[in-house]
């Protein structure tokens, strides 16, 4: 139960002593691995801290927040646990989230103002967020170019689609690099791209990027999975590079950017 695997009605329950009266389902969800505690923070990967905010320079691989089935192995947690050694406050509001296999800038508040105001600031698009995404594809006929297409679920998996039905989506994308890849035939190149979500969907870059004709290295749902196979990545090549947005705690802007990985 301290692991997070027992939820009552769709929200983890954590409390042993806590009555089922009242409750109308209960589920079991047991990880692959068992309950093993294997992630910590590490303190060198903080990329910024103040009283209102902590940026966090996520690995690839970590989920930013709780799954269903582990409440211990996630940045959020690590993160609470860092602070409470510290002596500082455990608690902390994840305003964004980056997809489990994407590595990069991941923004968290310390308090609930600041987690007000960052929510309100990804709502209104005031945030701006820029990726790096190696993609593979044909040789591409223009520097830049921007997708719209609507993003929706369909069973387990999203879908971009350019007329919807779905949530309405927008990406920028700009050519940094090409070369030839070797096991994909003549036509066929890695695409290294500027990636700047206008909008905020799951899966967004990894499908817009797919639905254009470039879908990322190391993507297990929307990728290649022939010239995958030939020669796997070893990652889901893309990493979150940049943020800009208005400091929640004091006037200015806080502009933060990692070099390329």
């Amino acid at each position: 139960m301290a692991f997070g695997c027992l939820w009552l009605d769709d929200r983890p329950c954590l409390d042993p002593a806590r009555p089922l009266a009242g409750h109308r389902n209960f589920r079991f969800n047991p990880p692959a691995y068992g309950p093993a505690r294997f992630y910590e923070a590490d303190p060198g990967r903080i990329v910024h801290e103040d009283d209102d905010l902590l940026v966090y320079h996520k690995e690839a691989g970590r989920p930013s927040q709780a799954v269903p089935y582990d409440a211990h192995n996630n940045v959020l947690a690590a993160l609470g646990r860092l602070l409470a050694k510290r002596g500082g406050p455990a608690r902390l509001w994840l305003p964004h989230r980056l997809d489990a296999e994407t590595s990069g800038l991941l923004l968290l508040a310390k308090n609930q103002s600041a987690a007000g105001i960052l929510g309100r600031s990804f709502q209104a698009g005031l945030v701006g967020k820029a990726y790096l995404a190696l993609g593979l594809g044909p040789r591409p006929e223009r520097e830049a170019f921007q997708v719209e297409a609507a993003i929706a679920k369909e069973g387990p998996r999203y879908v971009a689609r350019a007329g919807g039905p779905g949530r309405a989506a927008r990406t920028n994308f700009t050519v940094l690099a090409q070369r030839a890849f070797e096991a994909g035939g003549p036509e066929m190149n890695e695409v290294l791209f500027r990636a700047e979500p206008l909008t905020g969907r799951t899966h967004q870059i990894r499908l817009h990027l797919a639905w254009a004709g470039w879908p990322i290295r190391g993507d297990r749902f929307y990728g290649r999975a022939e010239e995958e196979a030939a020669r796997p990545a070893p990652r889901l090549m893309l990493a979150a590079t940049s943020l800009s947005l208005d400091h929640p705690g004091r006037p200015g802007r806080l502009e933060i950017n990692l070099p390329a990985p």
